[in-house]
């Protein structure tokens, strides 16, 4: 059992309810643990309670952005966001950053490497992939977010409230995990396949996989129960451990 204590924005403090607890079936767009929800769409987002504000992790997609606003008012009686953390720049994990930042002006996190590209003051890298590139240069004028400039840089180990921030760089230059307790928002530094256990992120869209793998590894150094990532399905329990599995067959 944990708590989470977390400031919101007015300056008053909120006891998170104990998370352990698991729900008694993992489904998407619902309560999978006392306090924690799992939104999922092409990229998985998760919301958090405070006691009368929210935390969200990753925004997906601008249309799962208003989706994620739905949720809030039927489920979680239309409370506020008070902060955002952003694991990574991809267009899937934060396009609907602009549109959830204009409804509720929570404090928006990301790492210093990856904001130029959610301030489109960067364009965004091409697949790694001869046939997808000459696709995704067309595309990528259409899928661009609407810019976001009220970022604030989080660095390596740093706390704000309970949550305490790791530097993962690999999938993108400045990919971050959120530990919070004993759970780890991973983003796409570690994903689940369809065993349901950690695995590395498609080279594909992979800025450098050599990075990837240590930061992989990183992960596997530390302890948590629950692996919440950003595509697949979450670890509820024993997540370190089965990184330990998945170490070993990436070493093979």
């Amino acid at each position: 059992m944990f708590q989470i204590i977390l400031p919101s924005i007015s300056g008053n403090t909120y006891k998170l309810l104990p998370l352990p607890k698991l729900m008694s079936d993992l489904r998407p767009n619902s309560e999978i643990a006392d306090g924690i929800h799992w939104i999922k769409g092409m990229s998985n987002s998760y919301i958090v309670e405070t006691h009368d504000e929210l935390i969200l992790i990753d925004t997906g997609f601008n249309k799962k952005a208003k989706r994620i606003m739905e949720y809030i008012k039927t489920e979680l009686e239309d409370r506020k966001v008070s902060s955002i953390f952003l694991t990574h720049h991809h267009t899937d994990h934060v396009n609907g950053a602009y549109h959830l930042h204009s409804i509720f002006h929570p404090n928006m996190f990301i790492h210093e490497l990856d904001a130029p590209y959610v301030t489109n003051e960067k364009r965004r890298p091409l697949p790694n992939n001869i046939v997808l590139k000459p696709m995704f240069l067309i595309l990528n004028p259409f899928m661009k977010g609407k810019a976001v400039h009220a970022l604030q840089y989080v660095q390596d180990k740093e706390t704000i409230g309970q949550i305490q921030a790791h530097f993962l760089p690999g999938h993108t230059p400045g990919s971050l995990g959120f530990l919070t307790g004993k759970v780890m928002f991973s983003g796409d530094t570690a994903v689940t396949n369809k065993h349901g256990d950690p695995s590395l992120p498609p080279k594909l869209f992979t800025h450098d996989m050599n990075m990837t793998i240590k930061s992989f590894k990183k992960l596997a150094s530390m302890k948590f129960d629950m692996m919440l990532p950003g595509h697949g399905n979450p670890i509820l329990h024993d997540a370190s451990l089965r990184f330990q599995d998945a170490i070993q067959k990436i070493e093979r």
